[in-house]
């Protein structure tokens, strides 16, 4: 079965996250563009880059001093102020608090949009990722947090547009525990589809053999690596200054993780780019066979789709 495989390689602009419509037309452009072309019919995969839906939690529907803060954190402070009681119903959790009061606000335009890019690009698609508490929903409670843990994560969804999975990432960052997030469960990370299995590991978690492993044991043959990459792709490596990032992480990433593997054949590797706050993200998207790039960007900045079609197993 050919099933055709797209990083979505995205470009941060403010202005699309300020009103839903606007971010609404940004994920439908960018799907569109992403699956223009391809064969009727055809099973397709597209995946979006980590931390692409953050800024909603921060732009949606805020103030101009909210959205220009000198750094995420005096950001969420001027947005707490600006809410005022609502703000103070949360008081309890602490540094969550934030994260808990604009999850329930922006998470239904989170959802609605990127199920409507699934149904309209008729495709798998794996959402650009948020923080946020693992979100549930039920008619007596309504939309509701799971605990008050606060989570990397995204979702994914069939080409009906409905969930299959919830997935939150387990390896944390100095940058992410400094951002008062939680490392997410495991056993969310493996996903069963009509194309087979598909793992999702949000950016460091597939540098770790622990969880690759995992997801190579469990029957998955597509690993898909959201990322968002804090430092200049030409620049020095930030573990070893002697080193370049954009070359560690090509020589590091899928194609090495997926040499001689059980069931894992095809990695997807969509990055970010642009600013967020005090964050500068680069990073050269890419599709991956086990020893080498199928397909990469042609930079590490601006928006750019990699495509390509392989060869899925039989769905067993």
């Amino acid at each position: 079965m050919r099933v055709h495989l797209v990083a979505v390689q995205a470009e941060l602009k403010p202005e699309v996250y300020t009103q839903p419509e606007a971010f609404r037309a940004y994920v439908l452009e960018l799907t569109q563009k992403a699956t223009q072309g391809l064969p009727e019919g055809e099973p397709r995969l597209v995946a979006f880059p980590e931390l692409f839906a953050l800024p909603l939690l921060f732009w949606l529907e805020t103030s101009p001093a909210v959205q220009q803060a000198p750094t995420s954190l005096q950001a969420a402070l001027r947005l707490l102020k600006e809410q005022g009681p609502r703000a103070l119903r949360f008081a309890a959790l602490g540094p969550a608090a934030f994260y808990h009061l604009r999850a329930r606000q922006v998470w239904p335009l989170y959802q609605q949009v990127f199920a409507e890019a699934a149904r309209r690009s008729r495709a798998y698609l794996v959402a650009g990722s948020l923080f946020s508490p693992l979100l549930d929903s039920e008619p007596g409670r309504g939309l509701h947090p799971q605990h008050r843990q606060v989570h990397n994560l995204l979702l994914f969804f069939s080409p009906e547009g409905s969930i299959l999975g919830r997935i939150p990432k387990v390896h944390l960052t100095a940058a992410e525990r400094r951002a008062f997030l939680n490392r997410g469960p495991g056993g969310r990370q493996v996903v069963q589809t009509r194309l087979g299995r598909v793992a999702v590991l949000i950016c460091l978690d597939a540098f770790h053999d622990d969880l690759v492993e995992q997801a190579d044991a469990a029957g998955a043959w597509l690993l898909v690596q959201p990322s968002a990459n804090p430092a200049r792709w030409t620049g020095p490596w930030s573990h070893d200054p002697r080193q370049v990032e954009g070359e560690v992480w090509l020589r590091e990433g899928l194609a090495k993780k997926l040499l001689q593997r059980e069931n894992l054949r095809y990695g997807l590797n969509p990055m970010l780019n642009g600013r967020f706050y005090e964050l500068y993200f680069e990073g050269q998207s890419g599709v991956y066979q086990a020893g080498g790039a199928l397909a990469l960007a042609e930079q590490a900045m601006g928006t750019e789709f990699v495509r390509a079609a392989v060869e899925a197993p039989p769905p067993g």
